[in-house]
């Protein structure tokens, strides 16, 4: 069976890599390094014109936490607002409270400007202190998938939680198995987590 595999792009030789090599989705972003920015309009014009696949394009203006400011949301929303304007497939992006719980509003406003593009929560989530709730709420807000490693350092060590939160979404939502999945470990990790699709950012690139 063909695994649906999503490929974390940064550059637009990455993008064409990826659509030669077998890819489902790309996720575009900048700044890996940081764990993925929001990338800039001119890569995403030239990524979409470059692709046959969709492109989600991650919402993110800086790396380090996920608690954001009034003033990060602002460009937030605007960022989604501009790339919206594009044919992209969707957005990626998390928001938390200091606690490190969903932020319930500041995803509302978020959820706001996307239309009717999906939205992937992203690895945002392996910090949450109570999985199981945050996944009821970014459901209730309307998010259609949710990457994770499932709480832990990477989806092989995860991947039994994986299979936990699959159980428990019973389809409302399409839970994305990533970080740290490799050629190597994409099978063990399919067979255990029970994920519908998987992230890497490492499978097509060379």
């Amino acid at each position: 069976m063909k695994l649906f595999l999503e490929s974390c792009c940064t550059s637009l030789d990455q993008v064409r890599c990826a659509c030669d090599n077998g890819a489902s989705r790309i996720e575009l972003c900048e700044r890996i390094d940081l764990g993925g920015i929001t990338p800039s309009v001119p890569l995403v014009k030239e990524c979409l014109s470059a692709s046959a696949i969709p492109i989600n394009v991650m919402i993110r203006p800086r790396g380090g936490n996920f608690v954001y400011s009034q003033d990060e949301l602002l460009q937030m929303a605007e960022d989604i607002r501009s790339l919206g304007k594009l044919p992209v497939n969707g957005f990626v992006f998390g928001c938390l409270t200091p606690e490190n719980g969903v932020d319930v509003p500041a995803m509302k406003k978020l959820m706001e400007e996307v239309s009717s593009k999906p939205v992937t929560f992203h690895r945002a989530f392996d910090q949450v202190v109570d999985p199981k709730t945050a996944l009821e709420q970014i459901i209730e807000l309307g998010c259609t998938h949710l990457l994770t490693s499932g709480n832990m350092e990477d989806a092989f060590l995860g991947r039994f939680n994986i299979a936990t939160l699959v159980e428990q979404a019973r389809g409302r939502i399409t839970i994305i198995a990533g970080k740290g999945i490799r050629k190597s470990n994409l099978r063990q990790i399919a067979e255990d987590s029970h994920a519908p699709q998987f992230h890497g950012t490492s499978l097509f690139q060379g």
